[in-house]
Protein backbone atom coordinates (compact mmCIF):
# COMPACT_ATOMS: atom_id res chain seq x y z
CA UNK A 1 0.00 0.00 0.00
CA UNK A 2 1.73 3.37 -1.25
CA UNK A 3 1.29 6.01 1.64
CA UNK A 4 -0.50 9.10 0.80
CA UNK A 5 0.83 12.04 -0.03
CA UNK A 6 1.85 15.06 2.15
CA UNK A 7 1.39 17.39 -0.93
CA UNK A 8 -1.86 18.77 -2.31
CA UNK A 9 -1.29 18.64 -5.78
CA UNK A 10 0.52 16.67 -8.37
CA UNK A 11 0.81 16.64 -12.26
CA UNK A 12 -0.24 13.15 -13.64
CA UNK A 13 1.62 12.48 -16.58
CA UNK A 14 -0.26 9.85 -19.19
CA UNK A 15 2.19 8.59 -21.15
CA UNK A 16 3.39 5.68 -23.33
CA UNK A 17 7.14 4.58 -24.45
CA UNK A 18 8.21 6.73 -26.92
CA UNK A 19 8.10 4.02 -29.53
CA UNK A 20 4.68 2.87 -28.79
CA UNK A 21 2.99 6.29 -28.65
CA UNK A 22 4.92 6.89 -32.64
CA UNK A 23 3.17 3.61 -33.42
CA UNK A 24 -0.07 4.54 -31.96
CA UNK A 25 -0.26 7.98 -33.97
CA UNK A 26 0.71 6.23 -37.55
CA UNK A 27 4.42 7.90 -36.98
CA UNK A 28 6.66 5.04 -37.16
CA UNK A 29 9.44 7.33 -37.49
CA UNK A 30 8.68 9.84 -34.76
CA UNK A 31 10.44 7.73 -31.98
CA UNK A 32 13.03 10.65 -31.42
CA UNK A 33 10.29 13.21 -31.61
CA UNK A 34 8.41 11.24 -28.76
CA UNK A 35 10.97 11.01 -26.59
CA UNK A 36 12.07 15.06 -27.12
CA UNK A 37 8.68 15.55 -26.00
CA UNK A 38 8.38 13.11 -23.18
CA UNK A 39 11.49 14.57 -21.74
CA UNK A 40 10.35 18.73 -22.21
CA UNK A 41 6.49 17.71 -20.30
CA UNK A 42 8.65 15.57 -17.96
CA UNK A 43 10.95 18.53 -16.99
CA UNK A 44 8.34 21.05 -17.11
CA UNK A 45 6.17 18.84 -14.53
CA UNK A 46 9.42 18.40 -12.20
CA UNK A 47 10.01 21.99 -12.63
CA UNK A 48 6.35 23.03 -11.44
CA UNK A 49 6.77 22.96 -7.71
CA UNK A 50 4.32 19.88 -8.09
CA UNK A 51 4.47 16.42 -7.23
CA UNK A 52 5.05 14.28 -10.50
CA UNK A 53 2.92 10.64 -11.34
CA UNK A 54 3.55 9.31 -14.50
CA UNK A 55 0.19 6.95 -15.35
CA UNK A 56 1.45 4.13 -18.37
CA UNK A 57 -0.14 1.40 -19.57
CA UNK A 58 3.47 -0.63 -19.13
CA UNK A 59 6.46 -0.13 -17.97
CA UNK A 60 6.68 3.72 -17.37
CA UNK A 61 10.54 4.02 -18.99
CA UNK A 62 12.82 6.32 -17.15
CA UNK A 63 11.37 9.07 -14.69
CA UNK A 64 12.78 11.63 -12.52
CA UNK A 65 14.07 11.02 -9.04
CA UNK A 66 10.76 10.96 -6.57
CA UNK A 67 8.66 10.28 -9.18
CA UNK A 68 5.38 7.96 -8.79
CA UNK A 69 4.22 5.50 -10.97
CA UNK A 70 0.56 4.17 -11.83
CA UNK A 71 -0.86 1.63 -14.04
CA UNK A 72 -3.12 2.57 -16.24
CA UNK A 73 -6.06 0.08 -15.61
CA UNK A 74 -9.35 0.25 -17.75
CA UNK A 75 -10.44 -0.85 -21.12
CA UNK A 76 -10.55 2.27 -23.13
CA UNK A 77 -9.17 5.90 -22.27
CA UNK A 78 -12.65 6.97 -20.53
CA UNK A 79 -11.85 4.26 -18.07
CA UNK A 80 -8.26 4.66 -17.58
CA UNK A 81 -8.27 8.15 -16.89
CA UNK A 82 -11.29 8.14 -14.30
CA UNK A 83 -9.03 5.24 -12.79
CA UNK A 84 -6.04 7.44 -12.58
CA UNK A 85 -7.68 10.48 -10.86
CA UNK A 86 -9.22 7.78 -8.74
CA UNK A 87 -5.45 6.47 -7.53
CA UNK A 88 -4.31 9.96 -7.56
CA UNK A 89 -7.06 10.76 -4.82
CA UNK A 90 -6.49 7.51 -2.86
CA UNK A 91 -2.61 8.82 -2.74
CA UNK A 92 -4.01 12.05 -1.42
CA UNK A 93 -3.85 14.25 -3.99
CA UNK A 94 -6.59 17.47 -3.91
CA UNK A 95 -5.47 19.00 -6.94
CA UNK A 96 -4.93 17.10 -10.06
CA UNK A 97 -3.34 18.22 -13.63
CA UNK A 98 -2.97 15.56 -16.11
CA UNK A 99 -0.71 16.14 -19.44
CA UNK A 100 -0.31 13.74 -21.84
CA UNK A 101 3.63 13.39 -22.85
CA UNK A 102 3.33 14.68 -26.62
CA UNK A 103 3.10 18.51 -26.09
CA UNK A 104 6.49 19.61 -27.18
CA UNK A 105 5.55 23.43 -26.26
CA UNK A 106 4.86 22.75 -22.21
CA UNK A 107 6.90 24.56 -20.13
CA UNK A 108 6.86 25.16 -16.28
CA UNK A 109 5.00 28.23 -16.10
CA UNK A 110 1.97 26.63 -17.80
CA UNK A 111 1.78 23.84 -15.19
CA UNK A 112 2.05 26.69 -12.38
CA UNK A 113 -0.51 28.33 -14.13
CA UNK A 114 -2.96 25.79 -14.00
CA UNK A 115 -2.65 25.02 -9.79
CA UNK A 116 -2.78 29.10 -9.42
CA UNK A 117 -6.19 29.04 -11.74
CA UNK A 118 -7.39 26.10 -9.53
CA UNK A 119 -7.61 28.23 -6.22
CA UNK A 120 -10.21 29.96 -7.43
CA UNK A 121 -11.50 27.28 -10.44
CA UNK A 122 -12.97 23.88 -9.52
CA UNK A 123 -11.32 23.12 -13.30
CA UNK A 124 -9.22 24.37 -15.73
CA UNK A 125 -7.96 23.49 -19.00
CA UNK A 126 -5.86 23.97 -21.53
CA UNK A 127 -7.74 23.84 -25.57
CA UNK A 128 -5.43 22.26 -28.43
CA UNK A 129 -6.16 23.72 -31.81
CA UNK A 130 -7.81 20.58 -32.87
CA UNK A 131 -10.70 20.78 -30.63
CA UNK A 132 -9.18 18.23 -27.48
CA UNK A 133 -7.13 19.33 -24.47
CA UNK A 134 -3.57 19.82 -24.06
CA UNK A 135 -4.23 20.07 -20.32
CA UNK A 136 -6.89 18.94 -17.63
CA UNK A 137 -6.46 20.26 -14.17
CA UNK A 138 -9.59 19.31 -11.70
CA UNK A 139 -10.03 20.14 -7.86
CA UNK A 140 -13.10 18.44 -6.83
CA UNK A 141 -15.65 16.03 -7.75
CA UNK A 142 -13.79 14.47 -10.66
CA UNK A 143 -16.84 12.18 -12.50
CA UNK A 144 -18.74 15.11 -13.15
CA UNK A 145 -16.64 16.70 -15.09
CA UNK A 146 -15.74 13.55 -17.50
CA UNK A 147 -19.05 12.14 -17.72
CA UNK A 148 -20.02 11.86 -21.93
CA UNK A 149 -16.49 13.32 -23.31
CA UNK A 150 -16.18 12.32 -26.64
CA UNK A 151 -13.12 11.30 -26.46
CA UNK A 152 -11.09 11.66 -30.09
CA UNK A 153 -13.97 14.13 -31.24
CA UNK A 154 -13.11 17.77 -32.11
CA UNK A 155 -15.79 18.29 -29.54
CA UNK A 156 -13.41 17.46 -26.63
CA UNK A 157 -12.65 20.59 -25.28
CA UNK A 158 -16.41 21.84 -25.55
CA UNK A 159 -17.80 19.39 -23.44
CA UNK A 160 -15.37 19.36 -20.86
CA UNK A 161 -16.22 23.24 -20.69
CA UNK A 162 -20.09 22.79 -20.79
CA UNK A 163 -19.47 20.18 -17.82
CA UNK A 164 -17.11 21.70 -15.63
CA UNK A 165 -19.70 25.02 -15.50
CA UNK A 166 -16.63 28.27 -14.93
CA UNK A 167 -13.66 26.36 -15.74
CA UNK A 168 -10.43 28.48 -15.94
CA UNK A 169 -8.98 28.16 -19.84
CA UNK A 170 -5.36 28.45 -19.99
CA UNK A 171 -3.12 29.75 -23.97
CA UNK A 172 -3.92 26.91 -26.44
CA UNK A 173 -0.94 24.37 -27.34
CA UNK A 174 -0.32 22.17 -29.72
CA UNK A 175 0.15 18.41 -29.36
CA UNK A 176 1.42 15.53 -32.13
CA UNK A 177 -1.28 13.27 -33.26
CA UNK A 178 0.12 12.70 -36.58
CA UNK A 179 1.41 13.67 -39.81
CA UNK A 180 -0.98 17.12 -39.94
CA UNK A 181 0.17 18.15 -36.68
CA UNK A 182 3.85 18.04 -38.22
CA UNK A 183 3.24 20.42 -40.21
CA UNK A 184 1.25 22.68 -38.07
CA UNK A 185 4.10 22.48 -35.63
CA UNK A 186 6.83 23.34 -38.46
CA UNK A 187 4.54 26.32 -39.02
CA UNK A 188 5.25 27.92 -35.44
CA UNK A 189 7.30 30.55 -35.06
CA UNK A 190 7.50 29.70 -31.27
CA UNK A 191 9.21 26.22 -31.78
CA UNK A 192 12.67 25.84 -30.07
CA UNK A 193 15.75 24.61 -32.70
CA UNK A 194 15.40 20.92 -31.27
CA UNK A 195 12.32 20.30 -32.10
CA UNK A 196 11.94 22.27 -35.19
CA UNK A 197 15.23 20.35 -36.50
CA UNK A 198 13.42 16.55 -35.82
CA UNK A 199 10.41 17.53 -36.95
CA UNK A 200 11.72 19.27 -40.36
CA UNK A 201 13.70 16.05 -40.37
CA UNK A 202 10.47 13.78 -40.12
CA UNK A 203 8.64 15.80 -42.96
CA UNK A 204 11.79 15.86 -45.59
CA UNK A 205 11.57 11.48 -44.94
CA UNK A 206 8.25 11.49 -45.30
CA UNK A 207 8.36 13.40 -48.70
CA UNK A 208 10.79 11.07 -50.08
CA UNK A 209 8.68 7.91 -49.00
CA UNK A 210 7.30 6.29 -52.23
CA UNK A 211 3.45 5.83 -51.97
CA UNK A 212 1.71 3.28 -51.86
CA UNK A 213 -0.06 1.27 -54.02
CA UNK A 214 -3.44 2.29 -55.32
CA UNK A 215 -4.72 -0.73 -54.52
CA UNK A 216 -2.95 -0.93 -50.94
CA UNK A 217 -5.16 1.11 -48.91
CA UNK A 218 -3.17 3.01 -45.70
CA UNK A 219 -3.80 1.85 -42.00
CA UNK A 220 -5.50 4.06 -40.36
CA UNK A 221 -3.32 5.46 -37.55
CA UNK A 222 -5.39 5.63 -34.14
CA UNK A 223 -5.95 8.97 -32.68
CA UNK A 224 -4.76 9.87 -29.28
CA UNK A 225 -7.48 10.34 -27.07
CA UNK A 226 -6.75 14.29 -25.65
CA UNK A 227 -7.23 15.46 -29.51
CA UNK A 228 -9.12 15.15 -32.12
CA UNK A 229 -8.48 15.55 -35.62
CA UNK A 230 -5.04 17.44 -37.63
CA UNK A 231 -5.26 21.38 -36.75
CA UNK A 232 -6.40 23.00 -39.65
CA UNK A 233 -2.72 24.39 -41.69
CA UNK A 234 -1.85 27.88 -41.18
CA UNK A 235 -2.85 30.54 -44.43
CA UNK A 236 -0.01 31.21 -46.55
Amino acid sequence: MRKPSSAPRCVLVFARAPLGEASAKGLPAARELFECTRARVMMAATASGADVVVAAPDAPGPVPPGTRTLAQRGDGFAERLRNAFADARRLGYREIVVVPADVPGLRPHHLRAAFHRLRDHSTVLGPSPDGGVYLLGIRGDFEAVLAGVPWCTPRVFARLLANAGGAAVLAPLADVDGHPHLRALRADPGLDAEVAFIVAALLARVTFIRPRPASVAPARPRRAPFASRPPPLPAA
